[in-house]
């Protein structure tokens, strides 16, 4: 990479918006507190409902892959050996940048070092969030294997008070309200890019364990989300894509949900949002993985 990751996503972002090839969502943020939680509702706006629905019906296209070939107007930069870096094309949040593997693997397949090392690599340029759904019932929109980065500052999450509570030890958080476990990263493990990857493809793995999300072939049984920035990693188990019909993807655990229209949002609030999240991960019952 050459020059500041966030100043080429800006210069890209400025250009794609100009020749239609970024086509943001709009939406309406609401903040919703539930005790001590704060959680932000994004509602898609209803002057722009037909646009929005169109660019939603076109993310979640799975007929054709949307990163082999990339729409170059999209492009950013590569991101170490294995990834390239892209704009995602119906973006909600500002340069919201997607990692994605140069050569196809499933979304479905376990991280690896490589997946590791392009996420440590772009939040050592930007502090943010990276997150990854691993597998449909997780909120995967495409097939193809990618990690997506948010320059929004762990302080500045909406849960970000419960999400500092992670321990040097990989655990459950008591004091976020669904089924997750977590552990809180080395000073500075951006420095070093490759021994800081390897750091977290250990710990992701022994999480995994401790969540008893077996892996076989490469892959999980049970479907995630995964987040990480700077100061923390967690691992969600999900049993379920949906509650009432609002799909959930890992920005969901940083506090940060997304519904169509306000019907949904005042289902979501009328049933609790804290509810919603328990539900979609599901309460693990014994070793054997099981949920209920």
């Amino acid at each position: 990479m050459t020059g500041s990751l966030l100043q080429r996503a800006q210069h890209v972002s400025e250009t794609a918006l100009r020749n239609g090839a970024l086509q943001p969502l709009s939406t309406i943020i609401e903040t919703v507190c539930e005790g001590a939680l704060r959680f932000q509702l994004r509602t898609l706006s209803s002057l722009k409902y037909k646009e929005n629905t169109q660019r939603i019906k076109q993310a979640g296209n799975h007929t054709t892959n949307p990163f082999k070939p990339y729409d170059p107007h999209l492009f950013v930069c590569d991101i170490g050996p294995s990834h390239i870096c892209l704009l995602n094309k119906f973006n909600i949040i500002e340069n919201h940048l997607l990692l994605v593997t140069r050569e196809f693997e499933p979304q479905t397949n376990l991280l690896n070092p490589s997946d590791f090392k392009a996420a440590l690599l772009g939040l050592k340029e930007i502090d943010g969030l990276v997150f990854y759904n691993g597998g449909r019932e997780a909120g995967a929109s495409q097939p193809h294997k990618h990690l997506q980065l948010i320059p929004v500052k762990p302080g500045d999450l909406p849960l970000a008070m419960q999400l500092s509570g992670f321990s040097d030890r990989p655990e459950a958080n008591p004091a976020l309200p669904f089924h997750q476990a977590g552990i809180q990263l080395p000073v500075n493990i951006t420095d070093d890019p490759d021994a800081g990857s390897q750091w977290l493809y250990n710990h992701y793995l022994t999480l995994l364990d401790h969540l008893h999300l077996s892996h076989k072939m490469k892959q999980t049984t049970i479907a995630y989300n995964l987040l990480l920035c700077r100061e923390w990693l967690m691992l969600v188990p999900r049993s379920t894509e949906s509650f009432a019909s609002v799909s959930f993807n890992a920005l969901a655990f940083c506090g940060s949900l997304l519904v169509k229209n306000q019907h949904q949002a005042d289902t979501l609030k009328s049933a609790g949002i804290t509810n919603a999240l328990l539900s979609v991960t599901g309460a693990m019952t014994n070793k054997s993985g099981k949920y209920a």
